[in-house]
């Protein structure tokens, strides 16, 4: 058994890859136990691996490392640190946890402050660019003159200080706000892209990997009889699953 797993090992990955492809975009469709069980199965072994990668490459190297094989003692005293945590637990004890709750959110916060500093505050300085100059070109004047239209459009927009009383204002808070929403609108579609780009990701490794695996193997016996009892399978559990979520509730009825 171990000689033909070992020898099969790629075979396998390749089928358990696949199945998994064909579980998580099952939902599409309807949720179903199916989509479930490979849900909690990805659940799970995002855990531990996130146990696993926090241990050999924070903990161990970091701090088990140094205090046990360097002689750092002092490290010790991370670990009741980061014990005070687990008394959030206790209903009685759980003032313990709040002390080193409020430390690192305001080491949070600090931190978030610098970066926002570090970040934007030379984005501010280079938006500020020039309209003409040496080496700048019509397009290059042009470009920056919209680029100062929505950055002033944008900002009216958020200035509430006073009333939007003047037609100036109101109508350049107005294209400010389209100026936003396209702004958005080009998020969104990023995003969607990035969704997309996983979607066909998937799709080739369908094609280039799994269907090849399977003309591969499409003399074995096995392969004929657990295929289609297991595309049956599916369907059927997909089938009933609709019919569940279509049959109206008792008080429904009631109603």
């Amino acid at each position: 058994m171990s000689e033909w797993f070992t020898h099969n090992l790629m075979s396998i990955t390749i089928w358990l890859a696949a199945l998994s492809t064909f579980a998580v975009y099952s939902v599409l469709y309807a949720e179903n136990k199916f989509y479930r069980f490979f849900e909690h199965v990805f659940i799970g072994l995002a855990s531990g691996y996130g146990v696993y990668t926090t241990w050999s490459q924070v903990l161990g190297p970091k701090w088990w490392d140094p205090m046990v094989g360097e002689g750092q003692w002092y490290w010790a005293f991370a670990a009741v640190a980061g014990s005070m945590f687990y008394f959030m637990y206790s209903a009685k004890h759980v003032w313990i946890s709040r002390i080193i709750f409020g430390f690192f959110m305001g080491v949070a916060a600090g931190g978030m402050f610098r970066e926002f500093y570090e970040i934007y505050f030379p984005q501010i300085g280079s938006s500020m660019k020039p309209l003409a100059g040496k080496g700048m070109t019509g397009w290059d004047s042009l470009g920056a003159v919209v680029f100062y239209v929505i950055l002033f459009s944008a900002m009216t927009y958020f200035f509430f200080s006073f009333e939007h009383k003047s037609k100036i204002i109101t109508n350049t808070a107005k294209a400010g706000r389209w100026f936003l929403m396209i702004g958005f609108g080009a998020i969104f579609g990023a995003t969607v892209m990035g969704r997309m780009t996983l979607l066909i990701g998937r799709f080739n490794y369908l094609l280039n990997t799994w269907v090849p695996e399977v003309k591969s193997n499409a003399h074995y016996v096995w392969f004929w009889i657990t295929a289609p009892l297991a595309a049956v399978a599916l369907a059927l559990m997909l089938i009933l699953n609709s019919k569940k979520r279509q049959k109206p509730k008792s008080n429904e009825l009631a109603e």
